[in-house]
């Protein structure tokens, strides 16, 4: 079984492990409904256009994440020659984001399976307080080793500085022992990469490869137990 060669695995959160594309849905319907707007698909499609563009952005360090969650909301509601405040709107989006239960079928299990077997750690782009109010909401912290946020650690995927910070604080001595599991090329897979480690994409996105290569790609996270 490859997956015995590992010894830690670095799980991202947002569509890996949790539902984020139902959980960010549920909260843009929410928000609408604060604005007295009407929801329909084709809006959270234009909401999600700008929320990718400026999470890219983030990504090649070109704007802070704070800009990032005030600046989708500004730009989003401008089509509707609203001045909102970025700021408060996204404190609201993001108390409605981190409501309810929002796991992949069969990832409890999987985490019960490999906490047993393995060392786990959440290595996740994101908001600390969001991300870390979901993880308790669906009860996962107790299969984690440890926790690590972009925000609270102040670098971020792809950048290798993630990366040596989370080896430094735990440990890690053998890059070839370490996973990184994810969903997104542009941060998880070519994180990886950069670092030197290796990487498993779950294409739930089914996206194209280009030139960011992973050493595994699985259709579902639970598959990484068939690995």
């Amino acid at each position: 079984m490859v997956l015995n060669k590992y010894k830690y695995l670095l799980f991202d959160l947002d569509d890996t492990l949790l539902d984020f594309q139902q959980a960010q849905e549920l909260a843009f319907k929410k928000l609408l409904e604060d604005e007295r707007i009407e929801y329909s698909y084709k809006l959270f499609e234009k909401y999600e256009e700008i929320n990718k563009a400026l999470w890219r952005r983030f990504e090649k360090g070109e704007m802070a994440n704070i800009e990032v969650t005030s600046q989708r909301f500004i730009q989003f509601f401008e089509q509707f020659d609203k001045n909102v405040d970025g700021r408060e709107t996204d404190i609201r989006f993001r108390s409605y984001l981190a409501e309810g239960n929002q796991l992949f079928e069969g990832v409890v299990d999987m985490l019960e399976k490999l906490h047993k077997t393995h060392k786990l750690y959440v290595a996740s782009n994101g908001i600390g307080i969001t991300q870390h109010t979901r993880l308790k909401n669906n009860d996962l912290n107790k299969y984690f080793e440890k926790i690590f946020i972009s925000e609270e650690i102040g670098s971020k995927k792809p950048d290798r500085e993630f990366f040596e910070k989370i080896f430094g604080e735990v440990g890690i001595e053998n890059k070839d022992e370490v996973l990184m599991i994810g969903d997104t090329l542009t941060s998880d897979i070519l994180g990886a990469n950069n670092i030197g480690i290796d990487s498993c994409l779950v294409d739930i996105h089914k996206v194209e490869s280009n030139n960011i290569i992973p050493t595994y790609k699985i259709n579902k996270t639970i598959d990484i137990l068939e690995l």
